[in-house]
């Protein structure tokens, strides 16, 4: 997504190549908050533990928003939906055969 070579700051890095996905009590248990509902607190903050990162989101997207950078945010079925719909895509992309 950024060269790197010329990578901009980290907190622009993180609020565009990262995403929050909405609370899912089986994904939250599965996996913690900060690795679905709080992806982007976990990449900006990472030693912060999963209850910290539940209370720092909303002042995270307060702040990402005011300084105009983007806050992600998706449904995880919207997600899903996206996945099977562009499936080959994803897989395939970067593997095919140039010759």
């Amino acid at each position: 997504m950024f060269s790197q070579s010329r990578r901009p700051k980290r907190i622009y890095q993180m609020s565009h190549g990262v995403l929050n996905l909405s609370r899912n009590p089986l994904l939250d248990w599965t996996f913690g908050h900060s690795l679905i509902n709080c992806h982007v607190e976990h990449h900006l903050f990472p030693s912060l533990s999963d209850n910290m990162c539940l209370k720092v989101k909303p002042i995270v997207s307060q702040f990402l928003k005011m300084k105009a950078l983007p806050y992600q945010e998706e449904d995880y079925l919207s997600r899903l939906r996206l996945f099977f719909h562009r499936d080959e895509e994803f897989y395939y992309s970067g593997h095919r055969n140039t010759k």
